[in-house]
């Protein structure tokens, strides 16, 4: 068992590792972190600062796509406590008094725990956060220097003002302007005997890091008591550690989280190599063969999710589509008939179809999505004002059709479900990132072809 903190300005490293050298420290967690295959089922993760704004953010089914791996999630003090308020149901562990806070209504607002702060150098937040000025003013009431109806007022201005600009001059400016110099004053005093007299999100995360701390202080108990009792006669073999939890289908009238936008993300972050969707996509896109590879893998792929995992593929097919479709299955031309309603979308963290949907490619065609994809960041490196998205649909759908040499007037749809693309849509999105290399090679080959014949 492993504990893993993700915390940036929250909580100070070195006070993190000061109390608890054991535990890997991470930088505030963002998109697409929690997949990694170093969070193993019975690991800790304390989710305490995230990126955001201006970076993807932790997306929900994240979280419990690790829950259902046999990982324990605690969140605390920033981003964490606004997740764990959110998925404590799901089973997130909640801590602390921003948790409760966000638990209980008091706030509902990102911006409550936001911090502005550079991503160069030590994450130093340049705002005050204001679930930490709440934690103040609640100590001012306590102590007499704030009434409880001043206090509302008070945080409802201090609401209204944009998150980077909460200092605490701009606290104590605006503590003047509701005509509360005393709180202004006593607040500035406190604040400069001690800097973290009313750090809410520090106490709250070092609370979380302490319950993980006892958390692996019990699993490691737990694990050097179970070996003490397998070498005494009479006493049973410990158990071997649980699987990690695989996906089932949702019983009748509950929801199912396992969007394709969840297994997208699986396929791009917790796949062992982290290009493999892009190498899946050059399969799809660029080998003549691929519908032969498709249709095997539609025929024997264990996946769960598909029908062929189940009652097989064949007796799905004639299910959904009717008895006339069994013809279609043994004709290679009518079959795309069957590809065209039925297109799920793989999971490339199993190794398995990762192998049924890649045993055709080649080192060279690795090579190449390697060189086109590297084509791609130096374009765009070089024209900063350009991006990906600015390659439309209808560009890719031209590419698309030249190279599946689709005719005109043939529809290029049925093409698509014949290569695992659902729609053109899906298809122009995965040939975006290699337009700029495949463009760019298309030229070089008409160049060379050219000085040929000179």
């Amino acid at each position: 068992m492993a504990v893993h903190v993700y915390v940036g300005p929250s909580c100070p490293e070195p006070l993190v590792r000061k109390k608890h050298p054991e535990f890997v420290l991470h930088s505030p967690v963002r998109h697409g972190d929690l997949f990694t295959g170093a969070l193993r089922a019975g690991d800790v993760a304390v989710i305490v600062d995230g990126i955001y704004h201006h970076r993807l953010a932790l997306r929900h089914k994240e979280i419990l796509d690790a829950l259902e791996r046999g990982i324990t999630v605690l969140g605390a003090a920033s981003i964490g406590a606004l997740r764990a308020a959110e998925l404590d149901r799901f089973g997130m562990i909640g801590v602390g008094r921003v948790y409760h806070w966000y638990r209980t209504g008091v706030f509902d607002g990102d911006d409550a725990v936001s911090v502005a702060h550079s991503e160069t150098g030590p994450p130093a937040g340049i705002n005050v956060p204001l679930v930490n000025v709440y934690g103040a003013v609640l100590a001012a009431c306590d102590a007499g220097v704030l009434r409880r109806e001043a206090s509302r007022s008070l945080m409802t201005r201090l609401e209204r003002e944009y998150y980077p600009l909460r200092t605490s001059q701009r606290v104590r400016a605006i503590a003047a302007e509701c005509g509360e110099p005393g709180f202004a004053d006593w607040y500035g005093e406190r604040v400069a005997a001690d800097p973290g007299a009313f750090d809410q999100k520090r106490k709250d995360a070092l609370e979380s890091l302490a319950l993980a701390g006892r958390l692996d202080d019990e699993a490691r108990e737990k694990r050097h008591g179970d070996g003490a009792r397998a070498g005494r006669p009479g006493t049973a073999a410990p158990a071997a550690p649980a699987a990690p939890a695989t996906h089932s289908p949702p019983s009748p009238g509950e929801r199912d989280w396992h969007t394709e936008y969840h297994r997208r993300w699986r396929n791009r972050f917790a796949s062992a190599a982290g290009d493999l969707h892009h190498r899946l996509a050059y399969q799809q896109i660029f080998d003549a063969r691929f519908p032969d590879v498709w249709w095997d893998y539609l025929n024997g792929s264990p996946d769960p999710a598909l029908p062929a995992a189940a009652a097989g593929f064949r007796g799905h097919v004639r299910r959904q589509l009717g008895p006339a479709a069994a013809r279609w299955l043994d004709d290679p031309v009518l079959r795309s008939r069957v590809t065209a309603v039925l297109c799920p979308l793989p999971d490339l963290a199993d190794p398995h179809q990762a192998g049924l949907l890649l045993r055709r490619e080649s080192a060279q065609d690795r090579d190449r999505v390697a060189e086109w994809l590297a084509r791609t960041r130096q374009h765009l490196d070089a024209h900063p004002e350009r991006s990906l998205g600015q390659i439309g649909e209808a560009v890719c759908t031209r590419l698309l059709t030249r190279t599946w040499g689709v005719g005109a007037g043939e529809d290029l749809s049925a093409e698509c479900g014949r290569r695992g693309f659902p729609s053109p849509r899906q298809a122009a999105r995965a040939l975006r990132p290699f337009a700029i290399g495949y463009l760019s090679a298309l030229k070089e080959a008409h160049t060379s072809e050219g000085r040929g014949h000179v």
